[in-house]
């Protein structure tokens, strides 16, 4: 009984370290792989702007920068077109960002980029495997809804 509690807290430790650097190298390869020249936190961004928009104290938060790292970001996301800053109707003295429709062009053309890649890759896996990552994610949602609360 102790030996599989140890060998199960053993398991627990490797995949509490390998989730994170697994998803940052899928994240890395597919930047490199990209037809948009994009870093990770602007597709940080990018992707919390779909949602709605945000001051920039909050996308700051969010992205976890500093509020001159995250105005320079929109900065330059505003010089590209894909983001615009508008007056926050709840406070006249404070300003939203929010995507502009070539905002949601790109990341709409970067997510369809990155299914693309997965998808491409993941066809070649058998059918078990892919019943296992279905499955991987099923729990990975579960853990996301548990660390959320």
């Amino acid at each position: 009984m102790e030996q599989a509690r140890a060998k199960r807290s053993s398991q627990l430790d490797e995949i509490a370290e390998a989730l994170p650097q697994r998803s940052s190298a899928l994240s890395r390869l597919f930047l490199t792989r990209s037809t948009v020249c994009v870093s990770r936190t602007e597709v940080g961004v990018l992707r919390t702007l779909n949602d709605g928009s945000r001051r920039i104290t909050e996308l700051a938060t969010e992205e976890r920068v500093t509020q001159p790292a995250i105005t320079l970001l929109v900065n330059r996301l505003e010089e590209r077109g894909w983001v615009k800053r508008i007056p926050d109707p709840s406070d006249g003295r404070a300003v939203l960002v929010s995507l502009t429709p070539m905002g949601e062009e790109t990341f709409e053309h970067l997510r369809a980029e990155y299914r693309a890649l997965l998808h491409e890759e993941m066809a070649t896996l058998d059918d078990d495997e892919v019943e296992t990552l279905a499955a991987a994610v099923e729990v990975l949602d579960k853990l996301i809804a548990r660390l959320s609360q």
